[in-house]
């Protein structure tokens, strides 16, 4: 080989470093992958939520984590009385698809709990209840959407 110009130590020095190309170009490989994608295999399961059912309804409690209640934005307000009626924020009404109407409450922080509600009429921002939740109690009114679809599991 020595006609074409070529020593032997330049021939170990280029094997040595194409196996250094080689070698970088699968860890980067490794690394893209890595960063591009999920290891499912690998990874821990994350729990946003847990679901308990209450006893002799079929209400389940649906319990979030920390994260996942900032994930979503979770808000509530407590319901209150305008005279002799009870308000909502109207952001806390949930209907079904039945047309029934519910509200979750939040007993303690980042605990819901869904609770059958009758509106009477709504006005502006507000739903006026003829029967609900005693004034004071704490309702979802951001992530109400989010709490039920939980509760159901429809993401699953």
């Amino acid at each position: 080989m020595r006609g074409l110009g070529i020593s032997s130590k330049r021939r170990r020095r280029a094997a040595c470093a194409g196996l250094v190309l080689i070698a970088g170009l699968a860890s980067l490989s490794a690394c893209s992958e890595a960063s591009s994608g999920y290891d499912y295999e690998t990874a821990s399961h994350h729990v946003p939520a847990k679901l308990e059912p209450i006893k002799g309804t079929d209400v389940q409690r649906v319990i979030f984590d920390a994260e996942a209640a900032e994930r979503v934005g979770l808000r509530t307000a407590p319901i209150r009385q305008n005279g002799q009626e009870i308000v909502v924020p109207y952001d806390a009404v949930i209907y079904d698809a039945d047309g029934n109407t519910y509200a979750y409450t939040s007993p303690k922080p980042l605990t819901f709990v869904r609770w059958e509600i009758d509106v009477d009429r709504v006005v502006g921002n507000s739903a006026m209840l003829s029967d609900g939740p005693p004034v004071g109690t704490e309702v979802v009114t951001v992530g109400a959407a989010e709490v039920y679809g939980t509760e159901f599991e429809v993401a699953h």
